[in-house]
């Protein structure tokens, strides 16, 4: 295959068998030929890894890297975006689909138009046998050549976010921060994607969104899944921090406010007149009035957190206690 295909379409997997087969020959199946998949496994313990090279080996356009550890989904994330060599770029999740047409169609209008910087589809939203569950519409102004209605459409509605499985032109992706390891931070990258131009969604409902119980929004934090006393038996923004990154577990988060903090980074980085960003600041205002309960609900889940890892700590502490004594008692006899 060509060193600088069209199109990189990425796709970070870990665990992810169940669904990987069809996402594949989705993808695979597209009527627009001229790209690479990367897959990045984030060390499954199923078959994924099995699933991936079988594939590799049948098709070259495919390129597999096995990381050494889970990594968490935000890191992996960006390790496929770090290897992608086209001049357009897809997200691709493992148990999503796209229909035959979707490359095409998307890679078509951005060729047309070089304003545009994201083609997406309509979605609809399948059970994990395929059946239809909903037709997701939630109109947003993101073709207005307006920056700071683009910014509102997508700061202040509760949107889905589907748009960030659609095409993006490389070159305005990497104006932006590659996506963190936090809550919201696809939506917060669509958002800063935004402020730089305009998108444009096929009237066709061309990719398919799996709802299933396994899925990233339904990972809850490992505090809740503990057996000593919680202060508050409710979660913050799902998937928790530390589907983002294992490394989160015991970290003390306040993910709304991160949120406020990369919105206002966002403004700051944009090339926007100074009307246009205290306009867009000011925007902010509604946020944090629309926002302002799940903020202080980050005052508690916090205050929960920092009694988890005592918690933890104690507990770790009483078993090496215990350790200790066997150990004293085993040399004694």
């Amino acid at each position: 295959m060509p060193s600088c295909p069209m199109l990189t379409v990425g796709m970070p997997v870990y665990n992810a068998d169940r669904f990987l087969t069809k996402a594949l020959d989705s993808i695979l199946g597209q009527t627009f030929k001229e790209f690479e998949l990367v897959l990045s496994d984030n060390f499954s313990t199923d078959r994924t890894e099995e699933i991936c090279r079988d594939y590799a080996a049948r098709d070259p356009r495919i390129r597999y890297f096995r990381n050494t550890k889970n990594m968490g989904a935000g890191w992996n994330f960006r390790r496929v975006y770090s290897l992608a060599n086209g001049k357009y770029y897809k997200s691709a999740a493992h148990d999503d689909l796209i229909e035959p047409t979707f490359l095409e169609e998307c890679i078509g209008a951005l060729e047309a138009d070089p304003g545009l910087v994201l083609a997406h589809s309509r979605t609809k939203i399948i059970s994990p046998t395929g059946d239809l569950v909903e037709y997701y519409n939630l109109p947003l102004r993101l073709d207005s050549p307006d920056p700071l209605v683009r910014w509102r459409d997508l700061l202040l509605n509760d949107h889905m976010c589907f748009p960030i499985f659609g095409v993006f032109r490389l070159d305005a992706l990497r104006q932006c921060p590659p996506q963190g390891s936090h809550v919201n931070s696809d939506g917060m990258l669509l958002a800063q994607v935004g402020l730089i131009g305009r998108f444009w969604e096929s009237d066709k409902f061309l990719f398919s969104y799996t709802r299933h119980e396994n899925q990233s929004s339904q990972t809850a934090p490992a505090r809740l899944k503990s057996q000593g006393f919680r202060l508050i038996r409710r979660h913050g923004t799902l998937p928790c921090p530390e589907w983002w990154d294992p490394a989160k577990t015991h970290e003390v988060n306040f993910p709304e406010f991160r949120q406020f903090y990369e919105y206002a980074a966002s403004v700051k980085r944009a090339t926007l007149s100074p009307w246009q960003k205290v306009r867009a600041y000011s925007l902010l205002l509604p946020w944090v009035k629309k926002h302002f309960r799940r903020m202080m609900k980050d005052l508690l889940i916090a205050a929960d957190q920092i009694l988890f890892n005592y918690q933890n700590q104690r507990a770790a502490r009483r078993l090496e206690t215990q350790s200790r004594a066997t150990k004293t008692r085993s040399d004694a006899s």
